[in-house]
């Protein structure tokens, strides 16, 4: 059963391999989003800038998003997030898949802490070339004085990918 194992992991490396090679991406987004827990609420509107490199022929891309919270909700400030991401993205099809890592409130300027934010978003994606255009929808639960505030979020942007 090993032997098969082993086989079966030397085959796939040999066919895919061909098709590993790595590439750039950078994304360009504007965000917003709606928080569900209490306190309910409008979520400040965000640009995202997000480079990143893709693999297997554009099918998966690691990425680090950095976003600027714009002050546009009652009490909030100019505040920053770092966005570790991994995306799947099938070539063919118009959808992907996002997991999200979020750092936020880095400047401090919305509470007295950083907050951790995870989540997930699902979108459609349309190109050509190597210009798209984006749209997508997740739900980063955002982790606040062991406290979870439950927030969806939309997002509409444009790649390049090089």
């Amino acid at each position: 059963m090993r032997r098969w194992f082993q086989a079966a992991l030397v085959l796939s490396v040999l066919v895919i391999a061909p098709a590993a090679h790595a590439g750039w991406i950078l994304e360009g987004s504007l965000g917003k989003g709606y928080q569900v827990s209490n306190p309910k609420g409008a979520t400040q509107t965000n640009l995202m800038i997000a480079p990143g490199v893709t693999f297997l022929a554009d099918l998966l891309r690691l990425q680090v998003g950095f976003v600027g919270d714009l002050p546009d909700v009652k009490d909030s400030k100019f505040d920053l997030q770092i966005r570790p991401m991994f995306v799947l993205a099938p070539p063919i099809l118009p959808i992907y898949g996002r997991a999200i890592f979020a750092i936020a409130n880095l400047l401090h300027n919305n509470g007295p802490d950083t907050h951790i934010a995870f989540g997930a978003a699902a979108g459609l994606k349309f190109g050509l070339g190597p210009v798209g255009v984006f749209a997508e929808a997740g739900l980063l639960p955002r982790s606040i004085a062991s406290n979870i505030y439950w927030a969806f979020e939309g997002r509409l942007g444009a790649n390049v990918t090089f």
